[in-house]
């Protein structure tokens, strides 16, 4: 028999104003789009069937039902020819489909053979991040981001993507919007706690002049002075470019290192905190500190 564990959060009824946001859902989860009318009752028949799933298939995935006798544009956008029907969307684009009445084992042969061979959620997630990263890269950084805003108000304790679009927020020079969308998140969530420190690192030199991180890498290169190496690796670091940052409170560490009663050896083991447990980078950099202090 059937666990009833289907549950509410993994159903919508689906309309004209929100099929687009449905569809953008597949991003993260695979979405079933079930076509359905009261006056057939083998569809109706079927969507008693879809919310009997097991447990474990019915949080896999989203039912979207669609109510044909109210929405017939979306059946015909779907191409929808006869009830009831089932189209399954992942990643936005339709990855199965199943038509006409079902029995309990036909539907259950049907999930097994097509919505449980799509990539696991971990695997899902993975994707759409490098999508995003993808179009970042390629110059499409709006479109990144309103993907990644449309993720959290999905699914908001998935934290990885509040991680990404406050690493985009940083990258763009909009501190303030992404320190907003850190204290969304008031508890302590490892995948946000490296964007914390580095935000933290930017109160370490909020009290210098101002100057952007291309103005302190010219002085650098010119006459390196203590101060510019530390504001530079801090606010580097804050921005997400690591090594560089390394690199000058290394410097200051070699050359200046009584600099304010040891604020290299603090400075470096504050940038260490912003990046992962393991991190080569880190580890590289920890031996090369360790080094200059004995």
């Amino acid at each position: 028999m059937l666990d009833s564990g289907i549950v509410e959060s993994n159903i919508v009824d689906v309309v004209a104003g929100n099929v687009q946001s449905v569809v953008s859902q597949s991003m993260q989860k695979p979405v079933i789009f079930a076509f359905w009318s009261q006056g057939s009752e083998p569809s109706l028949q079927l969507m008693s069937l879809l919310q009997r799933l097991p447990r474990e298939q019915a949080n896999a995935v989203v039912v979207a039902r669609v109510n044909v006798d109210e929405q017939q544009p979306i059946a015909v956008q779907f191409g929808v020819q006869g009830l009831p029907a089932l189209k399954l969307v992942h990643q936005g684009q339709l990855a199965g489909e199943l038509n006409g009445p079902q029995t309990e084992a036909s539907l259950q042969q049907w999930f097994a053979s097509t919505v449980a061979t799509l990539p696991s959620e971990e695997e899902q997630l993975a994707g759409f991040l490098e999508q995003v990263q993808l179009a970042i890269e390629q110059g499409q950084g709006e479109q990144a981001e309103q993907a990644l805003r449309q993720a959290i108000v999905q699914e908001p304790d998935k934290h990885l993507f509040r991680a990404a679009l406050v690493e985009y927020l940083l990258g763009e020079g909009r501190l303030d919007e992404g320190q907003s969308l850190l204290a969304e998140v008031l508890e302590d969530v490892a995948e946000l706690r490296p964007f914390r420190n580095r935000f933290a690192l930017l109160e370490e030199v909020k009290d210098q002049p101002a100057a952007s991180l291309l103005e302190l890498a010219a002085k650098i290169a010119a006459m390196p002075t203590p101060e510019d190496l530390h504001a530079y690796g801090l606010r580097a670091a804050a921005a997400g470019q690591f090594e560089v940052a390394l690199q000058a409170l290394i410097q200051l560490l070699k050359d200046f290192r009584d600099y304010r009663d040891g604020a290299a050896q603090a400075a470096l083991l504050k940038v260490f905190d912003c990046l992962p447990k393991g991190d080569p980078l880190a580890s590289a950099y920890r031996r090369k500190m360790f080094n200059y202090l004995h």
